[in-house]
């Protein structure tokens, strides 16, 4: 199970991407469901082999603001951890190149290290050509009663009519999260995405979190395997 899944926060940038691909492919509502070999949240490694749903939808609310809706849940596969969560995020585009954002989740935990509860997030994203874009994020987790700030680049490249490879890597940083402070992570995510038909998808991935002062923490590599439809 341990080289069969793991990359999660890949999964909402693939409408845009899709767009790209074949530009027939309809952006709505999209559902998710896969295998994970770890579940990895911001440098903490909350569960092993695990199942899990995601189902997103997307407002357009005028050429340069739109509202995402999300649902998600995950089940560890050989244990006792779950997590449902919960989000909305409005997205404003500034001009063609630069967008920024606010988001509020909301996460329901059981068996786990870290704490339930709301997290209010501000990020932005910057398009430095066609394939490279740099995005920065800063949360406040009620839960933790903590701020984790990442910053990441993203490389995209189309393959064929119907597939992509997407790379993102970036570092984070954490004050007061779970005893933390400082230089949490080094994280890296690679996914590999082809389209069956305009509506459906799979994408294999891989990805690891490398931990920068913290050795009570290991250093985690996990995989998985996803299937995508896009109503």
């Amino acid at each position: 199970m341990k080289i069969l899944a793991g990359l999660g926060g890949i999964l909402f940038a693939l409408p845009s991407l899709y767009a790209e691909v074949d530009s027939e492919i309809p952006l709505g509502i999209e559902a998710v469901t896969g295998i994970r070999s770890s579940y990895v949240h911001r440098g903490f490694e909350l569960a092993d082999s695990s199942l899990d749903f995601q189902l997103e939808a997307e407002v357009s609310l005028s050429d340069k603001s739109s509202v995402h809706l999300g649902f998600s849940h995950l089940a560890e596969s050989d244990g006792d951890f779950s997590e449902t969560s919960a989000y909305l995020e409005f997205t404003h585009t500034l001009n063609q190149n630069f967008s920024v954002g606010t988001s509020l989740t909301y996460r329901d935990r059981d068996e786990s290290v870290l704490e339930s509860g709301f997290d209010l997030g501000f990020f932005t994203s910057y398009s430095l050509n066609d394939d490279w874009k740099w995005r920065t994020e800063l949360n406040f987790d009620f839960g933790e009663s903590g701020i984790y700030l990442a910053s990441e680049l993203e490389w995209s490249y189309i393959v064929s009519e119907k597939s992509f490879l997407a790379i993102e890597g970036g570092v984070s940083v954490v004050s007061d999260y779970f005893n933390r402070d400082g230089f949490n992570d080094l994280y890296a995510k690679i996914t590999f995405t082809y389209a069956l038909s305009d509506q459906v998808a799979l994408s294999p991935f891989l990805g690891t979190s490398i931990q920068l002062d913290d050795q009570d923490a290991d250093d985690t590599a996990y995989a998985g395997l996803w299937f995508e439809v896009i109503f």
